[in-house]
């Protein structure tokens, strides 16, 4: 007998759920990135550009993850559709390259919220230690960070994030961001310019259109619950 493909689809749902992909992304992938939900004409060419491009990092994978390559999507409009298309390239990834003994080791997470993971490890009472957290964000295969530059940076932040940043860049570590400033804007935030010029060094930027698809998105679902809450 010949398994079911969903057997496959809802294991591949489980690792990216795992990976703490947001549950809402999960079926998102590069052929359904909408372009024409941007109005303005620059921003559907930006979009355009974007989405090529992204197809092309996942079909040349395997010379992108040769030279430690990643994408670094960035626009200062929040809502423009940047962690929905990172979250695209990750599953489209994980269905094409992750194989069975060949696996995959996939982390995507806000910035700030890995920040937390590495600092909650501090408590007396946690059951992970420190070095064993950062080790893991060191060395997965895919490291999505989304919203970089949006945390609160101490010195101490800028320490252990370049440290990580560092040791990625060294051993060809492919790493994905999403981020409301230029890779050069960074420096505004990690002020020591440690991280930005590692992360130009890891990253190729992609400029996202600057328009908010999340409030257009927002208001073409209430106009469709109109009908059901006024009628």
């Amino acid at each position: 007998m010949n398994p079911c493909p969903c057997r496959s689809d809802k294991a591949v749902k489980k690792k990216l759920l795992k990976a703490r992909i947001p549950e809402e992304f999960v079926q998102a992938t590069i052929s359904s990135f909408d372009i024409n939900l941007y109005k303005k004409q620059q921003g559907k060419e930006r979009a355009a550009i974007a989405k090529r491009a992204s197809a092309n990092f996942v079909q040349n994978f395997n010379q992108m993850q040769e030279q430690g390559k990643g994408l670094y999507l960035y626009s200062e409009t929040k809502g423009s559709g940047k962690t929905r298309l990172m979250a695209s390239i990750v599953n489209a990834l994980t269905a094409v390259y992750d194989k069975p003994g060949e696996p995959l080791s996939i982390l995507f997470s806000p910035t700030i919220d890995l920040l937390d993971d590495i600092k909650k490890t501090f408590s007396d009472d946690s059951k992970v230690k420190t070095s064993d957290l950062i080790e893991t964000i060191k060395n997965v295969d895919i490291l999505a960070l989304d919203d970089i530059g949006v945390e609160k940076v101490t010195s101490f932040v800028e320490e252990k994030f370049s440290g990580i940043m560092d040791y990625r860049l060294s051993n060809k570590k492919v790493t994905l961001f999403t981020s409301n400033l230029s890779i050069d804007d960074l420096d505004i935030k990690y002020k020591e310019g440690r991280v930005s010029s590692r992360i130009e060094k890891m990253a190729f930027p992609i400029y996202m259109p600057d328009e908010k698809i999340r409030s257009y998105l927002a208001q073409q679902e209430n106009e469709d619950l109109q009908s059901l809450l006024y009628r």
